[in-house]
């Protein structure tokens, strides 16, 4: 049992969930992937657990999901993960702060997943969550705007609500924020938001193209909400032995960070 009241789970990437996955992420139907295909990192999501066990992970860390914000999250493997295989997950809160703000104390969390094989580890998942402070729903804050300090390497067409539905239902995460536009609007966004699981799993996809090879570290910090709807474009420049990115929506930041 983990510090933070979770059981670990066995998870098993089979070709048909990476399949239905891929269906979220892509927008398209194809073929499942062959078992022993690299395996994205952003497939491996620690919300699964909700439905493998049948639990509610907010509950179990005493969160209001609807004050709850997906920061940001980072992904290091020790390898590369295998369509086919199958993991035993095991997650701990790594470290949890109180943050003034001025509507009041927010509090901070990291959430560490590790997916293990026989051998030992394999990959971890570090996500960064954010409770805003008790009260009204305010406007969601927008991302800053400012010039790209990368070149252009992909333009990430609209995602839609059906998308986001695919990718929600095969990770677990099942928050309306996603997929109930009247609960969206009442929160005062103006769609449903598009979960940073799948924004992750979009730059991911983009940067193994332009390295040529699936990444072994990425690292993804969220500026503001994304909408379906919306087209992206995705900064990046070599920075030490990785890449540095960004992803734009016109000239408003939504998202940066680093992979390797």
């Amino acid at each position: 049992m983990s510090v933070c009241g979770l059981p670990e789970f066995r998870l098993h990437a089979t070709p048909e969930s990476v399949a239905r996955w891929c269906i979220g992420r892509d927008g398209t139907l194809a073929p499942p992937p062959a078992e022993g295909d690299a395996l994205p990192l952003a497939y491996l999501v620690f919300l699964r657990v909700q439905p493998i066990l049948g639990l509610s992970i907010h509950r179990h860390l005493a969160r209001d999901p609807d004050r709850g914000l997906y920061g940001g999250v980072t992904y290091a493997a020790t390898r590369t993960p295998r369509v086919g295989e199958a993991f035993v997950a095991t997650a701990e809160v790594t470290s949890r702060r109180e943050v003034e703000s001025p509507r009041g104390t927010m509090v901070l969390r990291s959430l560490a997943t590790t997916y293990r094989d026989g051998a030992g580890p394999v990959v971890t998942e570090t996500v960064r969550m954010v409770d805003l402070p008790a009260g009204p729903p305010a406007d969601p804050a927008r991302g800053p705007a400012r010039p790209p300090a990368h070149e252009p390497v992909a333009v990430i067409a609209p995602l839609t609500r059906t998308q986001v539905a695919w990718l929600t239902v095969e990770t677990g995460d099942m928050n309306a924020l996603h997929l109930d536009i009247a609960y969206a609007a009442a929160r005062r966004y103006p769609n449903v938001v598009i979960p940073g699981t799948l924004t992750v799993a979009l730059i991911e996809r983009e940067l193994a193209k332009v390295l040529g090879r699936p990444l072994a570290r990425i690292d993804l910090r969220l500026t503001a909400a994304s909408y379906p709807g919306e087209e992206y474009r995705l900064h990046a420049a070599a920075k030490g032995d990785g890449l540095g990115y960004e992803l734009f929506c016109g000239e408003e930041l939504r998202a940066e960070g680093s992979a390797a």
